[in-house]
């Protein structure tokens, strides 16, 4: 029994990991368009334009889901060989971002290959690496390793 709720606080801490992961992702080019538009033409209402009721939840939902599917073998691959460096989140962050922005049409409006485009898709994916690796990654494999000693 002690077991099972070790194991299922894991899990719940993995979860709360994965969705702050994913908020920041979508939340860190929000803001940066925003600071980079503000800065640049001194146009801020770009925040406000945003639909925040209805866009804000479906995008919530459509990253989760997809980035998964890419982001979730390397979470479970963290937690059998218990990798808790930071440098691996930040690091599948970048690469998650990047084959989300990439692979899935119409995200991030469209592929073309610009340096900079990648690179604030790297961003992305690192703010959201570096915030699930706070969250959940430092005790990637805890469960795991207690078991072996």
């Amino acid at each position: 029994m002690r077991r099972l709720v070790a194991g299922l606080k894991r899990f719940v801490f993995i979860a709360v990991g994965y969705i702050a992961a994913v908020l920041t992702s979508i939340l860190v080019p929000v803001l940066l368009i925003a600071l980079l538009e503000g800065l640049e033409y001194g146009n801020w209402s770009i925040v406000f334009a945003f639909d925040w009721l209805v866009s804000f939840p479906l995008t919530v939902v459509t990253v989760a889901v997809c980035a998964l599917l890419i982001v979730g073998p390397a979470i479970f691959m963290a937690e059998r060989l218990s990798l808790r460096g930071w440098f691996y989140f930040a690091a599948t962050g970048a690469i998650t971002s990047i084959a989300f922005g990439v692979l899935i049409p119409g995200s991030a409006g469209g592929f073309v290959f610009n340096p900079g485009f990648l690179g604030f898709l790297a961003t992305a994916g690192i703010a959201a690496g570096s915030v699930y690796w706070f969250l959940a990654g430092r005790k990637s494999g805890h469960l795991i390793r207690r078991d072996q000693q």
